[in-house]
C-alpha cells in the first residue's frame, strides 16, 4: 500500500482546507482561491475527486528520496537521424549519378571472356578484385587495341573487404608464354590487345584477372598535374641525367615546358616530370627500377588524392577520357567512392627472384629458384608464382596448374642452358 496517500475524516478534512484556502495553497480539490482565480472563466472543470484524498505534490517527492517521473517526447533523437540519413542517401545518389555521367566519356571495350584463360585454383582469389593497369609506349598518345607495346605493366589487387590495395608490376622485358610462344611479356599487348595481354599474365601467374584499363602517357601527367604534383627523389647522377633526358620527351609528346632538374634531391614533380620519371629505364636497376619508379609514382598519386577528396571529379573529368577500359559505368562510379578510403597497402615487383640474360640476341629477363626452394617448386616460374600468390592473397605453398608446371619447365630449360 502506497503509504504517501492518505484519507482522512470528514472534519480533519474540512479543517485542513479552510486552513489550505487560506494560505492559498491547493488541497487536491480545486478550492483555493489562487487556483479559482486562474481558472476563471477559462471553462475548466476539476475533476471530481473524494474529498478525503490529499494529492502529492514535488515537496513530497523528493522527501520521501523518489523523484517525480516525467513524461518523455517520443521521437525526439529518430526524427534528427532519418532526416540526417535521407540527406546522406541524396548526396550519395548525386555523387554516384554525376560520377555515372562523367565515366560516359570512357571508351569501353567488352573482353571475350572464354579468351582470357581466368584460373579458379586459388580460392583466395575469389576476396580479392584483381585489375589489370596497362601504360601503352605510343608517341602521338593513342590507344589501339594492337601494335603498341605496353610501357608498365600492374596488377592490381583489391581486398573486396578492407578495400586495401596491392600492386604488383610486371617486369616488362620477362620471359612468357604468350599463346604458346616464348618472348617478352610486353609484346602480348601488341599481338592480340588487352584480351591476349591479360591471358599472358593469368596463364604465366594462375591468376583470374578480368578487367583492365589502359592509359597513355598523357592522362597521367594530367592526373599528376590535378592534384598538384607530387615528391619523389633522384638519387643517382645517372639518374639525373636519364631524367632530364625524358622530361624533353615528354614535353614533345604531351607538349608543355616542364623544367628540367639541376642537381639531387627531393622535388615536387609536375605531370610530364613525373611520367619521365617512370620511364627511366637506363640507369642502376635496368627494368627492375623502372618498375619500382612506376609505383612509387602510383603511390604518390593515390596519397596526395587521399589528402584532397575533392579533387577526385576534376580528376576523373580530366582523365577518363583517355582511358579504354572493360570496367563498367557501375564499377567505375563505385572504385572511385571506395578510392578515397582505399589504402595503397604496399607494392613489389614480379618476378621476385630473376636473372636479366641475353637469349638468340634478346634481352630478356628470366624467372629463377632460390637455393632454399629448389627442392619444394619445379622451376623458378612456378616458385615466382607462389610467391605471387602469398603476397597478393596469402596463400601459403600455392600449388601450380598443369599447364603452368609445363611453362616452367620450358624457361628452366632456357636458363639451364644460360647456366643459371
Amino acid at each position: 500500500m502506497n503509504n504517501n496517500l492518505r484519507f482522512d475524516s470528514d472534519e480533519e478534512t474540512q479543517a485542513r482546507r479552510r486552513r489550505a484556502e487560506h494560505a492559498g495553497v491547493s488541497y487536491g480539490d480545486g478550492s483555493s482561491h489562487q487556483r479559482k482565480k486562474r481558472r476563471a472563466g477559462s471553462g475548466y472543470q476539476d475533476p471530481v475527486r473524494d474529498p478525503g484524498y490529499r494529492q502529492i505534490d514535488d515537496r513530497d517527492w523528493s522527501g520521501s528520496g523518489r523523484t517525480r517521473p516525467s513524461k518523455k517526447k517520443r521521437g525526439g533523437c529518430l526524427k534528427p537521424l532519418l532526416s540526417i540519413l535521407c540527406l546522406c542517401l541524396i548526396l550519395f545518389a548525386l555523387v554516384f549519378g554525376g560520377l555515372r555521367l562523367l565515366y560516359g566519356n570512357v571508351e569501353k571495350s567488352d573482353l571475350d571472356q572464354d579468351q582470357l584463360a581466368v584460373s579458379g585454383l586459388d580460392e583466395n582469389m575469389g576476396h580479392y578484385q584483381n585489375i589489370a593497369l596497362f601504360g601503352v609506349d605510343n608517341q602521338d598518345n593513342s590507344i589501339s587495341d594492337t601494335g603498341s607495346r605496353t610501357d608498365s605493366i600492374i596488377v592490381a589487387s583489391i581486398n573486396k573487404s578492407t578495400k586495401d590495395v596491392k600492386l604488383m608490376s610486371i617486369y616488362r622485358d620477362t620471359y612468357v608464354s604468350i599463346n604458346g610462344e616464348y618472348d617478352k611479356i610486353n609484346a602480348a599487348y601488341s599481338y592480340g590487345g588487352p584480351e591476349m595481354a591479360i591471358q599472358t599474365i593469368n596463364r604465366n601467374l594462375d591468376l583470374n584477372i578480368k578487367d583492365y584499363a589502359t592509359i597513355n602517357f598523357k592522362a597521367l601527367a594530367d592526373a599528376v598535374d590535378v592534384v598538384g604534383g607530387i615528391e619523389l627523389e633522384i638519387k643517382t647522377e645517372k639518374e639525373l641525367d636519364n631524367l632530364n633526358d625524358y622530361i624533353g620527351n615528354m614535353n614533345k609528346i604531351n607538349g608543355g615546358d616542364s623544367p628540367k632538374f639541376d642537381d639531387l634531391g627531393t622535388y615536387t614533380f609536375d605531370g610530364n616530370q613525373a611520367v619521365a620519371y617512370s620511364r627511366i629505364r637506363y640507369m642502376e636497376g635496368g627494368d627492375h627500377e623502372r618498375a619500382n619508379h612506376q609505383r612509387l609514382v602510383l603511390q604518390g598519386l593515390a596519397n596526395k588524392l587521399k589528402q584532397q577528396p575533392w579533387k577526385m571529379p576534376a580528376l576523373m573529368k580530366e582523365v577518363l577520357p583517355q582511358i579504354k577500359t572493360s570496367l563498367s559505368n557501375g564499377d567505375l562510379a563505385m572504385l572511385t567512392m571506395s578510392a578515397i578510403r582505399m589504402d595503397l597497402s604496399d607494392s613489389q615487383g614480379y618476378p621476385f627472384h630473376s636473372v636479366d640474360a641475353r637469349y638468340n640476341g634478346i634481352y630478356y629477363g628470366f624467372p629463377l629458384r632460390t637455393s632454399d626452394s629448389l627442392e619444394d617448386y619445379s622451376s623458378g616460374v612456378v616458385y615466382n608464382a607462389a610467391l605471387a600468390h602469398q603476397y597478393l592473397f596469402g596463400t601459403e605453398n600455392y600449388q601450380a596448374s598443369e599447364e603452368l608446371e609445363k611453362i616452367g619447365q620450358k624457361v628452366k630449360r632456357v636458363t639451364d642452358e644460360l647456366g643459371y
